[in-house]
């Protein structure tokens, strides 16, 4: 909102560099909810917190978060190609079973979430602009 725009005697707590770091991140949030528009907030943490650390298992995927463990397998069901309750998923991930330890199942981006990935860090960057 521009000063004009403004009620009278009423004065912003925010910065400029705020308003643009809330341009840039509801920017960067809309590729997500173009996807899944009811995805809730604790998904899109989840997904990115496989692109930063791509093959882990979901213990340390819900420690990093700080949520519990049946908490984040469910979140990566659900990102995945099927959800927990059986029917179509988001399909941004994949889990592959650890070929050392068949009980671990480690996240990896799949084509279509660094697509969407993609769009997050191109609509984040020309925000910043």
């Amino acid at each position: 909102m521009t000063n004009a725009n403004m009620p009278v005697g009423y004065k912003s707590l925010l910065s400029d560099e705020a308003r643009q770091a809330a341009k840039a991140l509801r920017l960067a949030i809309e590729p997500f909810v173009a996807a899944n528009p009811t995805i809730p907030a604790s998904y899109i943490i989840s997904f990115l917190t496989v692109a930063e650390k791509e093959g882990r298992p979901v213990n340390e995927y819900a420690n990093e978060v700080g949520i519990y463990k049946a908490v984040m397998t469910r979140h990566l069901l659900d990102l995945g190609e099927r959800s927990r309750n059986g029917g179509e998923g988001m399909n941004v991930i994949s889990q592959v079973r650890d070929k050392q330890d068949l009980r671990i199942n480690r996240s990896f981006i799949n084509e279509k979430g660094s697509n969407l990935l993609s769009k997050v860090r191109r609509a984040w960057e020309l925000s910043r602009k």
